[in-house]
């Protein structure tokens, strides 16, 4: 009974809104956002080599539960939010700032005002500016036109994902394909989860190649980002259930041209995050290329803070691997 209550616990915690803060600024107010740099760097083991951290911080209610990441126009980071919010980060000065003004809901609001909110993954055409969301508990997608259009989707092939298992991982590669991987494990396993990887918009209806991506056990896929070898970086999760929760966090290499329908693509473990303020939910994952050689560049993660008191919204960059 003990176990059973710490688990409730802990799950109430990782809710978002839960412990916490109380909703009390509208929802398009605006966001002052400072980003701090933070001193710590004990943590973090691998291939890669950290560089820098910072975490975020706003008055707005409604700031915070950062789930997914993309790279913006030049040097520019886009993070999303579970709560279906947007802000624009600029690199160009060599630290992040914040745009301001940026911070915006694009949520979907239906006439029998239901929304949807659940944004969980990110991807972007750096050629037109055209944005896509994965909404992991109605499990679409969703296209942001640069003009302000939108498209809504529900591609089949996810239509069997779970509410809080589905598109957590989704990647426009160079060739313009999409990888879709869902954070769910296929029934029975505790390490293969269903990976789709669309000849093209997924939006547009196309039907994908189906394979299955092996994680180590206990570990979900939430996020993704091409390197400028091909090869995809993979962001993995496991929640170690205590009060507050701890997250153990490892990236993967995998290269999606071994992708073969109905055969198992596996990845191999360059880094891991679990100790001190890295023991946090990490959620999104990118890469920006280098203005002066766009071969190399760095990678960015964020922190989901969960709305809670125990967590915080970190900003953390590698470089590029060799």
């Amino acid at each position: 009974m003990r176990r059973l209550l710490l688990l409730a616990l802990v799950v109430v915690g990782l809710a978002p809104g839960t412990f916490l803060r109380t909703l009390t600024d509208a929802r398009g107010a605006a966001a002052v956002v400072t980003i701090t740099p933070r001193p710590e760097r004990a943590g973090v083991s691998g291939e890669l080599a950290l560089t820098g951290v910072w975490e975020l911080r706003s008055a707005q209610a409604h700031f915070g539960g950062f789930s997914t990441l993309a790279h913006g126009a030049g040097q520019a980071l886009v993070a999303g939010s579970d709560r279906s919010f947007l802000l624009d980060i600029d690199l160009a000065g060599g630290i992040p700032r914040a745009v301001p003004g940026s911070f915006r809901w694009v949520g979907i609001s239906t006439r029998g005002r239901k929304e949807f909110v659940d944004l969980e993954s990110l991807a972007r055409d750096p050629a037109s500016g055209t944005l896509w969301a994965g909404f992991e508990a109605q499990n679409l997608i969703v296209r942001y036109a640069p003009d302000g259009r939108r498209t809504i989707a529900a591609p089949p092939a996810m239509a069997e994902w779970g509410r809080n298992s589905g598109a957590e991982t989704m990647e426009r590669l160079a060739d313009g394909r999409f990888l879709v991987i869902a954070e769910g494990v296929v029934a029975g396993s505790d390490w293969f989860h269903e990976a789709l990887l669309f000849p093209g918009d997924p939006v547009a209806g196309a039907a994908p190649a189906r394979s299955t991506f092996k994680a180590p056990p206990g570990y979900d896929p939430v996020d993704a980002a091409q390197l400028p070898d091909g090869r995809v970086l993979i962001l993995l999760r496991a929640v170690r259930y205590r009060l507050p929760a701890e997250f153990d966090t490892m990236i993967a290499i995998a290269d999606p041209r071994e992708m073969r329908p109905g055969k198992v693509w596996e990845a191999r473990i360059v880094e891991r995050l679990n100790g001190g303020i890295f023991a946090d939910n990490f959620e999104g994952i990118t890469f920006v290329p280098s203005a002066q050689d766009p071969a190399k560049g760095s990678i960015w993660l964020v922190v989901d803070d969960n709305f809670s008191v125990f967590q915080r919204s970190l900003l953390v960059r590698f470089d590029s691997p060799r």
